[in-house]
Formats: structure tokens, sequence, C-alpha cells
């Protein structure tokens, strides 16, 4: 059985459709296919903390967000966003300059950072190095797949997330990184 449900700030909110698993992926071909089924979304209905969960489709990248204790992404306005929020109830939220992170580790993840000692040091490292209270992002309508819509540009780096809308408050969107063979999908959920 697939999960329906996911936990935001100690709350487990339902969501409209079943998330996929590491065990129960969806392909690539049926993710794509529900994304460009989806609505788009508008740019000003963005603002505010959204908490992310994986949308496994078998990409390389599916669970080593969870494993270093991401948690979303915060939009202040059109100019300024946190791409990359991550903390746990001990350490509380902070936010992480991605163009700091090595790129190639993007385009080629290691297996050993799904594992738990590794996401660990990851997130301690990330913490304490790639720390930033500067906004690395701004968000913008693009077209994507042939449909305009929300879409999150990196200051720094090669990368655009592009959103469609679940539902009012839950986003499916795809990671297009440059050089990256296939997408990586994700969900947003409003704080």
């Amino acid at each position: 059985m697939l999960p329906d449900t996911l936990p935001v700030q100690g709350q487990t909110i339902a969501l409209p459709i079943a998330l996929p698993t590491a065990q129960q992926p969806m392909s690539t071909e049926q993710a794509l296919a529900l994304f460009d089924s989806l609505p788009a979304v508008a740019v000003d209905s963005m603002w505010g903390r959204w908490h992310g969960a994986g949308f496994a489709t078998g990409h390389p990248l599916d669970g080593m967000l969870e494993a270093s204790h991401w948690y979303g992404k915060q939009f202040v306005d059109a100019d300024h966003v946190h791409p990359l929020l991550f903390g746990n109830p001990q350490d509380g939220l902070f936010s992480v300059n991605p163009a700091l992170l090595p790129l190639g580790l993007l385009r080629n993840p290691s297996p050993a950072l799904k594992k738990p000692l590794a996401g660990q040091l990851t997130f301690y490292s990330v913490k304490y190095l790639l720390r930033t209270s500067k906004s690395c992002a701004r968000v913008r309508m693009t077209e994507y797949r042939g449909k305009s819509s929300a879409t999150m540009i990196y200051d720094q780096l090669p990368i655009h997330d592009v959103f469609r809308q679940l539902d009012a408050n839950t986003l499916l969107g795809i990671m297009d990184l440059k050089g990256m063979p296939k997408p990586f999908f994700f969900v947003l959920s409003r704080d």
C-alpha cells in the first residue's frame, strides 16, 4: 500500500494522491504523464513555507534529501526564495546555499549518501558549512513540457524546479538540472 499522508510539523496531512515509495516507485514516464495532466501554478500562490517529500521514480537522487534532513522550501516573494531548508526538531530550520554543493553530486549521487549515518554526517556538514540567511533563488512563470507554470530558478546553478498543482496546498515538482538525463520529482505541501 502506498502512503497517502505526509508528516508536516508533527501533524499528518492527507495527500490528493498516494506517494510512490522506494519499494513501489512510479516510472518516470508515469510521473511525467501525471505532471503533464496537472494544472499550472501561479507565482503568487507560492508564498510561504513548504514541506517537501520524495516522489520515488527510481531516480538516483530518490531518498537522498530525506536522509540529509531536507525540510522543504520557503518562498518570500518573487525575488527571494530559500530553495533548500534543512532541519530537525532538535536544531530547528535553516537555509542552505545550494551553490556550495558539489554539482557532480546531483548528477551522479553516491548510494552511500542515502544511509542513515551518511545522512547525519551530511546534515551536520550542511548545517555548519553551507548555512546562509540570504535567498538563493527566485520564482517566475516559465514554459516546461508545453505549459507555463511557476518555476523556481536557482541564482547560481543550472537548475529549475517546475511546479504543477495537485491541490490548493500540494504541488508536484520536477527538478530540471542541465546535464541530468532524467528529471527528479518531489512533492511540496504548504505549512
